[in-house]
């Protein structure tokens, strides 16, 4: 059975994150365990709260989480998702990886203020030492991105580089939705671009019979602005999920040498970001 871990602050980035990793559990077949990581009595007058939340509101959060996930849950739905609610204020980052680990997570999920108060940066989890130590993907969903289904999921990867692996994951999670998968060949720094013919010949050959999924497309740019590379991905393909893998090729250049408190400005779609 598949599970998914949800990162909870109590804020409202973190409550956006809960419900739409809800409507993947749903779809897929997942449950849910909603990882708390600050106590109800830390939220006092004089602590800042995140994404300038009233403090009376994150201790009503931070009461009914579970509560408050459960009351949204569509009945109507494939799979009604099994919810439960832990305390892991007091892990260090070794021990959340174990849980992660040995609890078998299938997806873990946080969600991303648009910005972020400097007074407020020790409240958060430091989730780039949580992903370098365990083996399923972390999804960053931003907090004024659309709650939505995923229509066009984009995979960033230098081609002769593709992890068959992560397709084969994305299919898990494209096919309840029927979304589309399409990978952007960006060529790897230092590397010669590749022309279309041997672009199309290493995609129909060395990575369409093993992704066992039929809506896989690809597109070979040539942009070599990366930014302006990633508008077009995201604004002009209207793609609404950006898959890195930690650490490779472009993930530094996009993300950054670890994933900060708040996601890039220029990132305005949830990303999913692959283990090593």
């Amino acid at each position: 059975m598949k599970t998914i871990l949800v990162i909870t602050d109590h804020t409202p980035e973190a409550e956006h994150a809960a419900a739409f990793a809800l409507m993947i559990a749903q779809m897929v077949g997942a449950d849910i365990l909603i990882a708390d990581t600050i106590k109800v009595k830390q939220l006092n007058k004089d602590q800042p709260v995140l994404a300038g939340q009233a403090n009376g509101q994150a201790e009503e959060s931070a009461l009914n989480a579970k509560e408050q996930l459960e009351s949204i849950v569509n009945p109507d739905g494939a799979y009604i998702p099994a919810i439960r609610e832990i305390d892991i204020s007091d892990y260090e980052t070794i021990e959340l990886a174990l849980l992660i680990n040995t609890n078998n997570i299938w997806l873990l999920v946080e969600g991303m203020p648009d910005t972020l108060p400097k007074s407020a940066v020790n409240l958060k989890l430091n989730i780039q030492s949580v992903l370098n130590r365990v083996g399923c993907p972390l999804l960053l969903i931003p907090k004024s991105w659309e709650l939505k289904s995923p229509e066009r999921i984009v995979y960033i990867a230098d081609l002769r580089y593709c992890r068959v692996q992560v397709l084969k994951y994305l299919a898990t999670l494209a096919a309840p939705f029927d979304a589309g998968i399409s990978i952007a060949h960006l060529s790897a720094k230092d590397m010669v671009h590749i022309v279309d013919s041997y672009a199309e010949l290493i995609f129909r050959d060395e990575i369409m019979p093993h992704a066992h999924y039929d809506k896989i497309t690809l597109n070979n740019i040539r942009e070599r602005d990366l930014h302006v590379a990633l508008d077009v991905l995201i604004n002009g393909m209207h793609n609404d999920l950006l898959v890195l893998v930690n650490h490779r090729y472009h993930f530094e250049e996009i993300i950054g040498r670890r994933i900060g408190d708040a996601l890039p400005a220029e990132i305005t779609v949830p990303v999913l970001i692959f283990p090593l």
